[in-house]
């Protein structure tokens, strides 16, 4: 009978803690949705991760990381009417993410997911719209990116060449734009922030 009760416990106790770990991971493809300004509290995580957000209203989309002290700690969108975009989070070392502070004054969604799921800038030139987060494999010696932005507002790109560490501005420009610059040695992650349609290629 003892055995029964104590096999019962520890199976109850692994399916509380599996429920617990599976909730709140951020990298499990966890989903959040609501409506207007809210405090999502997740499970801390120091790991770099990309966000897929999107927003439904017509005023401004606001969304920051919150570290476990409870500081504000990486503007991720601000925007300004409906949004669809995947941004990087935990972009470089600090405290680590334990919620997002999310302003709204409509439907939106957040889910998180692993870098492994960025989207593959396979060749030469990829094309795209609004903010995105490509993978690469690592470049080695003298590479440039060409770069061409339809749009209004911010067109920031930034290279990464080991997530969590700080990145290389290579594109920070207001409207449309086409430039090239060096793309640092080693890059394996890039980000694009636009409001726009875009494009990049290597050489």
């Amino acid at each position: 009978m003892f055995k029964r009760v104590l096999a019962a416990l520890v199976l109850a106790a692994a399916t509380l803690t599996t429920g617990a770990v599976s909730a709140g991971t951020a990298h499990a493809d966890t989903t959040y949705r609501g409506e207007g300004d809210e405090v999502v509290r997740v499970r801390l995580t120091k790991t770099p991760g990309l966000l897929q957000l999107r927003h439904d209203g017509e005023a401004n989309f606001i969304v920051f990381t919150v570290t476990p002290a409870g500081k504000k700690e990486e503007l991720l969108v601000n925007e300004i009417g409906p949004y669809s975009g995947t941004v990087l989070y935990n972009a470089r070392a600090g405290m680590g993410t334990a919620a997002l502070e999310i302003k709204a004054d409509g439907a939106w969604s957040a889910v998180f997911k692993p870098l492994s799921k960025a989207r593959c800038w396979c060749t030469g030139t990829v094309h795209g719209t609004g903010d995105q987060v490509l993978k690469l494999s690592p470049t080695r010696g003298l590479r440039t990116v060409r770069s061409s932005f339809t749009g209004e507002g911010n067109f920031i790109v930034q290279s990464y060449t080991r997530p969590g560490s700080y990145g290389d501005l290579l594109f920070n420009q207001i409207g449309s734009y086409k430039g090239k610059a060096l793309l640092p040695s080693g890059t394996r992650l890039v980000t694009v922030h636009a409001d726009g349609s875009w494009s990049l290629t290597r050489n």
